[in-house]
């Protein structure tokens, strides 16, 4: 049956990052991933596991929701596949490195807040327009207040303020 739907016009193959095979990985990864929290979250309190929880099966239902759609729509390899920017990756992790250890000095708003401008410039393959800019900065600072507002107020998460302003 995946066979027939995989050759139907409605149902397009999906062009894969590297091998066929590989793109299996990651959506088994998150299964894993979920299985593990939701293994761990036995031992805390039934209020406690509340959020660990539902995170656990949603991941655990996306890894499968797609191991299904690869299935289905079947998976091509990519042999003319781009290499990519290694010094983006790096930047990409070594920005995401300084951002967790600068955390509990300077603070999750301005850590947030400088770290999606450092990813933002790194992730930029355009030309920078003003327009363009303010866009990204304007989201930015929506996508850092949400979470702020989201963990610190409504969910009562105790997000770091910051040794340096204590």
């Amino acid at each position: 049956m995946a066979k027939t739907l995989s050759r139907n016009k409605a149902a397009p193959r999906i062009q894969a990052a590297c091998s066929a095979r590989s793109e299996y990985i990651m959506p088994m990864l998150f299964i894993a991933l979920g299985a593990a929290c939701l293994w761990q979250s036995q031992g805390m309190s039934q209020l406690g596991s509340i959020f660990p929880i539902t995170i656990a099966i949603v991941t655990m239902l996306a890894g499968v929701l797609r191991i299904g759609q690869l299935m289905i729509s079947g998976v091509i390899s990519n042999t003319e596949r781009e290499t990519g920017s290694t010094l983006r990756r790096v930047l990409l992790v070594l920005a995401m490195t300084v951002w967790a250890l600068a955390m509990p000095w300077v603070g999750f708003l301005l850590t947030g807040l400088v770290s999606f401008v450092i990813l933002m410039a790194v992730a930029q393959y355009e030309q920078w327009t003003r327009k363009r800019l303010i866009s990204h900065l304007l989201t930015g600072a929506l996508l850092v207040a949400f979470f702020y507002t989201l963990f610190a107020l409504l969910l009562n998460v105790p997000l770091p303020l910051g040794r340096w302003w204590m």
